[in-house]
C-alpha cells in the first residue's frame, strides 16, 4: 500500500513539474513574466445573402389571458459583453419590469434565429434562460426562436432601458 501511495505521489509531483515548464496560453515563457492578454473574440458575423431586419408590421403578440403581476417582479438587463467592452447591467422592478416581462412573454417566437448577436440579455422571473434583444435589428430571441419587434415595441423597450440602465 505504501509503495502504491508513493508511486502516485511521485507521478503527481512529476506532472506538476512538467506543467510548470510548459508555455502559458497567453505567451509567457519566462518565469515571472506576464502573459499577453488573449485577443478579444471576433464577433463579426459573415454576410448572409438577402439578410436584413425590418420592424414587424401588425400584431406579433400571441393571444393570451391577462396576467396579474406582483409589483415587485424583478427584471435584470445586461448589455452583451461580446459587443461592448464595459457592459452595463441593471436590476429593476415596478412598472418597467412588469411591462418588459409581459411583452417578452407573449411575443410570437415563431421565426428561426438569425446570426445577428443580441445587444441585451434580459432575465425575468418567468424566463428559464435570458431573452436576447436587439433594438437596432428590431428582434427579441427566446431559445432557438425569435420574433420581430414593431417600431412601437422597440421604442417602449428603449425607454425602459434608458430609465434603468446606468449612464
Amino acid at each position: 500500500m505504501k509503495r502504491y501511495l508513493a508511486a502516485v505521489l511521485a507521478l503527481i509531483l512529476a506532472l506538476a513539474l512538467v506543467s510548470c515548464g510548459a508555455q502559458a496560453v497567453g505567451g509567457a515563457s519566462e518565469p515571472g513574466s506576464v502573459p499577453e492578454p488573449l485577443p478579444k473574440a471576433d464577433v463579426s458575423q459573415p454576410e448572409e445573402p438577402d439578410h436584413s431586419h425590418q420592424p414587424a408590421e401588425g400584431d406579433n403578440i400571441l393571444p393570451h389571458e391577462p396576467m396579474i403581476y406582483c409589483g415587485n417582479t424583478i427584471t435584470e438587463v445586461t448589455e452583451n459583453g461580446r459587443l461592448v467592452d464595459d457592459p452595463k447591467a441593471a436590476s429593476f422592478w415596478g412598472g418597467d419590469s412588469v411591462a418588459l416581462t409581459d411583452l417578452l412573454i407573449h411575443l410570437d417566437y415563431s421565426e428561426g434565429i438569425c446570426r445577428c448577436l443580441p445587444e441585451y440579455l434580459v432575465e425575468t422571473e418567468f424566463s428559464e434562460e435570458p431573452y436576447g434583444v436587439n433594438l437596432s435589428e428590431s428582434y427579441a430571441r427566446c431559445g432557438d426562436s425569435q420574433a420581430e419587434l414593431t417600431q412601437e415595441q422597440v421604442e417602449q423597450i428603449q425607454g425602459i432601458l434608458d430609465r434603468n440602465l446606468p449612464d
